[in-house]
């Protein structure tokens, strides 16, 4: 039996071309490294578990995520995931709404999806992350009883097998065998169950026996397809994933151009194939590919999504999340079926691919305004309720069903939040992208480890005490994510005369001799700012503190909305924004703030003066975000979108 060992990160050699002509994000740069890994478990300092894949990347990341465990994060970020694990995961109704549509295959037609694959994606990385039995066995549990419904030829499905298996071929029953395979390779990775592994083994081998027979594959709905095979190649180390993910022509009409993960290109001149949630997954999935093949055009359609998301008028939204009616807009509208759960967990996932790929910690930007408003606007502040749609203006629902998709993509990324924290650097470093109350160790090559501690109340204010302790005086790198929403930030070592730092670069670096109990301090000033609005938005903007945006929510202005109909028409005055005050009515250490507002006159009544208080975007009441401002010249544009600086 291998011993276990504790790997070091990979060494970066070189760096590829990027399109010169383009501002960030285009100005992709992607080490080139033989990558290293064998198939044999390592253990991290902390005790945590972890199993490098069986196959040589021929990229190197220039940033490795360092997983945390519960005992290890905590402030909003870890309050949410608990939340998630222990208010749904653990209470959910598993036998009648996942597990006994595929014991009983009832006549749907297939006309349905289940989920029950990403269930246990989210449980696996729910599991190790608490280090809970009783979480493991709820996930072991699970899977144990779906494999029980497997027919003798490796079916798995939630209807009736039909001659020459054409089931397979109905739009959701691959959509659940693919998340299937992806959700028992991940308890493989995060768990270490050898029976997951061969389990998933078993069933991509019938994904890849069935899927070619389908003569109309363009028919059938593969946004996880390729992201599972080549999870299951990874691990596995077997070219018929690879050679399947990259080659075979797949997707939904109704959603994509169908065609191979390799070759694959779209543009929005058809809008019925710009279902931005695949879309997405697609991109994420060719820079999977790109780790094990490096070509540059398959970074292509990465390049343009972020273009056509971060421009001036993109398709970003100001929450973060970016889809109208589950496809891509730019016509920023609010209201009604935008904001797909499903879109902002492939976004979230995506930038951090991008992230790890490049080292530019300005995709952390992207993610956290995704992070601390779409994301956690869709979990229900009680914990139990998600949302399918977050839409910023008007009223938001919780969607009815514990299954079908955007429920468990969102737990899925909610789990993987911990590894989106901290991570090497090639040159036995670490960065930080998201600010949040943690501590842990790390080993960073060579025999060193260093343990790091974040005390902060982030969001809640901008200020970060970072405590470097080293097993022994070494000098190596920090890298810190200087957020594009902070005008300038003061950086202190050990209490010294504080460093000013702009925002705008990949990141700011502390390279020097660290020694125990070394503190860096962080003050980003969170100054209030209106954003303009854009499109339908045009004429109006958002109110911004730092990552969150603000609204206006029924339960702090019941009074205001018996007299003011539509309140984005209200017209706030900017001077009149004080300091926000604590309100813990949505989260704890939440913020509220008082303005005064314009009623505009009109026929019925002349203007007159209001009270309105505004309240953060995870407020389950909020209907309003955008609105008119007495002085237009205080509105700002978006940080995030926009040309974007280099430097």
């Amino acid at each position: 039996m291998r011993a276990w060992l504790i790997i070091a990160v990979l060494l970066c050699l070189g760096t590829t071309a990027s399109a010169e002509s383009l501002p960030w994000p285009f100005d992709m740069k992607v080490e080139q490294a033989a990558g290293t890994a064998d198939g044999i478990k390592i253990v991290t300092t902390g005790g945590v578990s972890e199993f490098l894949p069986a196959v040589e990347s021929k990229v190197a990341d220039a940033l490795l995520p360092v997983r945390l465990t519960r005992a290890e994060l905590s402030g909003e970020i870890g309050r949410r995931i608990d939340d998630l694990i222990y208010k749904n995961y653990m209470v959910i109704d598993l036998e009648r709404n996942f597990l006994d549509p595929f014991r009983q295959r009832p006549p749907t037609d297939g006309r349905r999806y289940i989920g029950i694959g990403k269930v246990i994606d989210a449980g696996s990385r729910f599991a190790a992350y608490t280090n809970d039995p009783e979480v493991q066995k709820r996930t072991v549990w699970l899977i144990d009883e779906l494999m029980k419904t497997r027919d003798p030829d490796g079916y798995l499905g939630h209807m009736k097998a039909l001659p020459d298996g054409r089931q397979n071929y109905r739009n959701w029953i691959l959509h659940d065998q693919e998340y299937a395979i992806l959700g028992l390779v991940n308890h493989w990775r995060y768990c270490g169950d050898k029976r997951s592994l061969e389990y998933a083994r078993q069933l991509g081998d019938y994904v890849l026996k069935t899927v070619p027979k389908n003569e109309h594959p363009e028919e059938v709905c593969t946004a996880g397809l390729p992201e599972a095979v080549l999870a299951l190649y990874a691990e596995t180390g077997d070219r018929r994933y690879l050679r399947f993910a990259a080659d075979t022509r797949h997707g939904s009409k109704g959603e994509i151009a169908c065609s191979s993960l390799r070759d694959w290109e779209q543009t929005f001149e058809n809008r019925s194939q710009s279902h931005v949630y695949v879309m997405l997954a697609r991109c994420y999935s060719q820079t999977l590919l790109y780790r094990f093949e490096p070509d540059d055009r398959l970074l292509k359609m990465s390049r343009f999504m972020l273009g056509e998301l971060v421009k001036k008028d993109g398709g970003l939204l100001v929450i973060g999340s970016g889809s109208d009616g589950e496809h891509f807009a730019y016509t920023q509208n609010g209201k009604g079926a935008v904001s797909e759960s499903c879109v902002t967990a492939y976004l979230i996932r995506w930038l951090d691919s991008l992230m790890r790929l490049e080292g530019d910690l300005r995709y952390g930007d992207l993610m956290e305004r995704a992070v601390f408003n779409a994301l956690f606007a869709a979990q229900d502040p009680a914990g139990r309720n998600i949302r399918y749609f977050t839409p910023f203006d008007g009223p938001r629902v919780y969607f009815h069903l514990d299954g079908f998709c955007c429920p468990g993509n969102l737990r899925r990324i909610v789990s993987e939040l911990p590894e989106m924290i901290y991570y090497h650097t090639p040159d036995n470093g670490l960065a930080i992208n998201l600010f949040t109350p943690s501590e842990k160790t790390v080993a960073l090559g060579d025999g060193l480890q260093a343990t790091i501690r974040q005390e902060t109340d982030y969001p809640t204010s901008g200020h970060v005490k970072l405590t470097v302790s080293p097993s022994q005086e070494a000098e190596f790198p920090l890298r810190l994510r200087i957020p594009r929403w902070c005008p300038k930030v003061a950086v202190s070592i050990n209490g010294s005369l504080p460093q000013i730092v702009s925002p705008g670069g990949k990141y700011h670096e502390i390279r020097r001799k660290w020694k125990s109990g070394d503190a860096v301090t962080l003050d980003m000033p969170m100054p209030w700012r209106f954003v303009r609005g854009r499109k339908l938005q045009d004429g109006k903007a958002a109110l911004l503190r730092g990552p969150i945006v603000y609204c206006i929510g029924t339960a702090q202005n019941a009074e205001l909305l018996k007299t003011v109909i539509n309140p984005s028409d209200l017209i706030l005055d900017p001077a009149s924004l004080g300091e926000p005050v604590g309100d813990s009515s949505v989260r704890p250490q939440g913020l509220k703030v008082a303005a005064k507002a314009k009623i505009p006159a009109n026929k019925d009544q002349k203007e007159q003066t209001v009270d309105v208080v505004l309240t953060e975007f995870v407020d389950p009441n909020g209907i309003a975000t955008y609105f008119r401002i007495t002085d237009s010249s205080q509105a700002v544009e978006d940080e995030l979108v926009g040309k974007q600086q280099t430097q």
